[in-house]
């Protein structure tokens, strides 16, 4: 018997402790709501967070979570929460779930996920006004975003073009000064050559003036001796006339 009673004592205190704990659940979740409303931005996102770990399955506190680190600008970790959010099947706030993902994707730049989160925010509500504005918000930034990856891409390629450009003409331009310090070192070498020419000439020159010279000489030479042994000769001749001996 007394064993039945602490059984039933049990069961009834089951239900208790469940209540106990939901009701714990909705007091913090509405407490980091007001702390949200307020700009208390850490202190709504320590109730939400505890919230989430205790009930891990409940898709509207990793929402919440998601909302207060959004407005901290923690924007990969707000994305995390709400992609937990979409875990849960019963979760209904779906176009907005979709719409703050959305502008996670914008804050980031990403537009094309942004206007993907968007169209998935008005499938599940077609009157969600917030998401059709940014939609069509993003639309237009993802367009501007591609017209200067484009216009980047073209004067990328303009650069590129002006470099090969500047390329070749460097190598021509290498290649006409290699071409005339080519021709200026056969203009030397045939200048050297001109000048080796001019040297031989002028050293033949002077060799057959040399000779010319030392021929000259030697013939004056031999004349003068012819002319003193003519001389002798006659001297000879006239001693012998005088003395009347011939031999």
């Amino acid at each position: 018997m007394r064993y039945l009673s602490v059984i039933l004592l049990f069961l009834l205190f089951l239900p208790l402790q469940a209540e106990f704990l939901t009701y714990d659940k909705v007091i913090k979740n509405n407490q980091a709501n007001s702390e949200l409303k307020k700009n208390q931005l850490d202190e709504a996102a320590e109730k939400y967070q505890d919230n989430a770990i205790k009930y891990p399955q409940d898709g509207e506190l990793h929402y919440n979570l998601g909302n207060a680190l959004y407005k901290q600008q923690k924007l990969d970790e707000a994305a995390a929460e709400y992609k937990m959010a979409l875990r849960d099947k019963d979760f209904k706030d779906l176009s907005p779930l979709y719409h703050n993902m959305g502008n996670v994707n914008f804050q980031q730049q990403n537009y094309k996920n942004a206007l993907e989160y968007y169209k998935k925010a008005l499938q599940q509500d077609p009157l969600n006004p917030d998401a059709r504005y940014n939609y069509e918000l993003a639309a237009r930034y993802l367009q501007k975003q591609q017209q200067q990856q484009q216009q980047q891409n073209q004067n990328q390629d303009q650069d590129q073009d002006k470099d090969k450009k500047d390329d070749q003409q460097q190598q021509q331009q290498q290649k006409s000064d290699e071409n005339n310090d080519e021709k200026k070192e056969e203009q030397q070498q045939q200048q050297q050559s001109e000048e080796q020419k001019k040297e031989q000439q002028q050293q033949q020159m002077k060799e057959a003036k040399d000779k010319e010279e030392a021929e000259q000489m030697l013939k004056a030479l031999l004349a003068k001796e012819k002319e003193d042994m003519k001389k002798e000769k006659e001297k000879q001749t006239a001693q012998k006339a005088k003395s009347g001996r011939y031999w």
